[in-house]
């Protein structure tokens, strides 16, 4: 008679103990080297993320994030804009431009995290990057968790040279241009926009928010200026003696003009017309709010002594 090839009851039992035991080591031990390993490439990622040409400091925030805990950095950089074109990117967070005469850029982010606790906040804070190359300025780090319990925003304060190629996005942030002589593009969802002082080529748009326009100078210099807004009114200050051809619009709402302009027909929604001499087209739109336009020569004056 052959001898049974099939383990006794003893023998099976014996070896799904002794499997058992390695699969329990094993887990003890990846569990042990796992969060050693998460907390090396944190640090790891923390010491690679701000580079030497970064300056970094405190800030205050009083934004209550929800009433999560949260923490604030203020982070400072320089770099030349060796091809002439700016782009700055962010998905929460405010941009607020400002052209100088001047050949590099001049950047300040502010970076405000919030989590669980407080030490989940800076966890969080030390995660976010900010890159410059080429002159493409943008944040990235981990996303933002359901309900916003936990995430980041990163507001952007740049002086830049007056003349340049230059686009601004964000998505939940507001707007701010000033000073600014070239091809500019612009766009936000969720935030109001500031144009002051601006020429050349200029366009861009907002869904939620308003627009303020503070003209400069006797005429538009450059091709013209198209400022949109979906949900939003439109503010728009005219110097006196401005010469431009002049275009708005609104679907729900009025256009008030508080000083006078030659059309035909009555001023309802929609205006088109010739203010001074003139020149390039100013034209600005929104489809539920009001439009004023009104002459503003405190911003001329102070415009002129520039």
């Amino acid at each position: 008679m052959q001898p049974n090839a099939y383990p006794s009851p003893e023998v099976r039992a014996m070896r799904r103990f002794v499997l058992f035991v390695l699969a329990f080591c094993a887990i003890v031990v990846l569990g042990a080297l796992l969060p050693h390993s998460r907390l090396r490439d944190r640090s790891v990622a923390a010491a690679a993320q701000i580079p030497g040409n970064w300056q970094t400091g405190d800030c205050d925030d009083h934004n209550s994030h929800w009433g999560n805990p949260h923490v604030c950095q203020m982070r400072r950089t320089t770099f030349t804009l060796a091809s002439g074109h700016l782009s700055v990117d962010t998905t929460n967070g405010g941009i607020n431009v400002v052209g100088e005469d001047r050949s590099d850029v001049a950047l300040e982010a502010k970076v405000t995290a919030w989590g669980s606790s407080e030490s989940d906040a800076t966890n969080l804070l030390n995660e976010v990057v900010i890159d410059t190359a080429g002159g493409d300025v943008h944040d990235h780090g981990p996303h933002e968790n359901f309900f916003g319990r936990r995430g980041y925003s990163v507001d952007y304060h740049l002086h830049v040279p007056r003349h340049l190629t230059a686009e601004f996005h964000s998505m939940n942030g507001g707007i701010e241009l000033a000073s600014l002589d070239g091809t500019i593009r612009f766009s936000t969802t969720n935030g109001g926009v500031g144009l002051k002082a601006l020429s050349g080529d200029v366009e861009g748009r907002t869904t939620n928010g308003g627009l303020n326009i503070a003209l400069s100078g006797d005429r538009w210099q450059g091709q013209g200026l198209q400022a949109d807004t979906t949900n939003g009114g439109v503010d728009l200050h005219v110097p006196d003696h401005y010469s431009a051809h002049l275009e708005a619009g609104t679907t729900n709402g009025g256009i008030r003009v508080d000083f006078p302009v030659t059309v035909q027909g009555e001023i309802k929604n929609h205006l088109d017309t010739n203010i001074g001499g003139g020149g390039a087209t100013i034209h600005t739109q929104t489809t539920n709010g009001g439009i004023t336009i009104s002459h503003d020569s405190s911003d001329s004056d102070s415009d002129s002594g520039d």
